[in-house]
């Protein structure tokens, strides 16, 4: 299996591809990030499209098994072009612009054949007129159809030239690894943990929490429950106010407050779910 290749820039990694990402999403449950502007509504603030940014938590899974190679062109990407890539780079434009050409002088061409006996009728009095005679008067319509076309192909149209989203030329690149910090290492761990039950995980900012549970694709499900990492573990007390907020929190957003931790003695993640009081219910969602 050929892995996907993701691009390593600023602490995290983009994909520029749209196939890829399905497959990352769809097949591997991992969500990202869409943090650009979709092609067909550019001015919708409301949709984000391509590229994806995938946090470091996501690109160390996809790492680790195996799914992904981290490359890193942030180097390469800097430097300046040379003479062969910048001829690369303008025979690729003239080649857009062409093919967005052709299609225009099509359309008038047809236009012309549409109309063509009222135009030969029209060159004929024209020619009558500046005094030349009826027999004198040879009007091919191929000939005709050759010098508009001649023509148009002269002239200059408004085009619009496409930006890629991704590097159109060969680049070369190298692999690199990602480091994470002992906090972020916990973290990890529980992300990771979290991903094998099953489900999708996105980071939990938008509701102060570090990784937000869906039971199914966030594009079709709400978030069911908010995770809390204690970094430190539970060896040092928990302060009362700090559960007393997340537990406020999740019952405002309605979900589920989980506290996950490494537990030291067996070096496992652990989970514990927590409700306000009066607000338990029983709906089976816990670990």
């Amino acid at each position: 299996m050929s892995r996907i290749v993701v691009n390593f820039m600023h602490g995290r990694g983009f994909i520029f591809n749209a196939e890829d990402y399905l497959k990352l999403r769809f097949e591997y449950r991992i969500v990202g990030n869409l943090i650009g502007v979709p092609v067909s509504h550019p001015r919708n603030v409301n949709q984000q499209g391509m590229p994806v940014a995938l946090s470091a938590y996501e690109v160390k899974l996809l790492l680790d098994k195996e799914i992904i190679t981290l490359v890193d062109k942030t180097g390469p990407l800097q430097r300046v072009p040379s003479d062969e890539q910048s001829q690369q780079y303008g025979a690729m434009v003239e080649q857009q612009k062409q093919e967005m050409h052709m299609p225009v002088v099509e359309k008038r061409l047809e236009a012309f054949r549409k109309h063509m006996p009222r135009i030969i009728e029209g060159k004929r009095r024209k020619l009558l007129k500046s005094g030349v005679k009826e027999e004198d008067i040879h009007l091919d319509p191929d000939q005709l159809l050759d010098q508009e076309k001649e023509r148009i192909m002269q002239e200059k149209f408004d085009q619009m030239v496409q930006i890629p989203l991704k590097y159109p030329l060969t680049l070369e690149f190298s692999e690199c690894s990602i480091a994470l910090s002992a906090q972020e290492d916990v973290k990890y761990r529980v992300f990771k943990s979290l991903w094998q039950q099953g489900g999708f995980i996105t980071t939990g900012d938008a509701f102060g929490c570090d990784f937000l549970l869906y039971p199914g694709d966030p594009m079709c499900f709400h978030a069911s429950h908010t995770v809390h990492v204690l970094a430190e573990g539970v060896s040092r007390k928990l302060d009362a106010k700090y559960l007393i907020r997340i537990c406020r929190l999740s019952v405002v957003v309605n979900k589920l407050c989980v506290i996950a931790y490494v537990d030291e003695s067996s070096d496992e993640v652990h989970f514990e779910t927590l409700e306000w009081e009066g607000n338990v219910t029983n709906k089976g969602d816990t670990f």
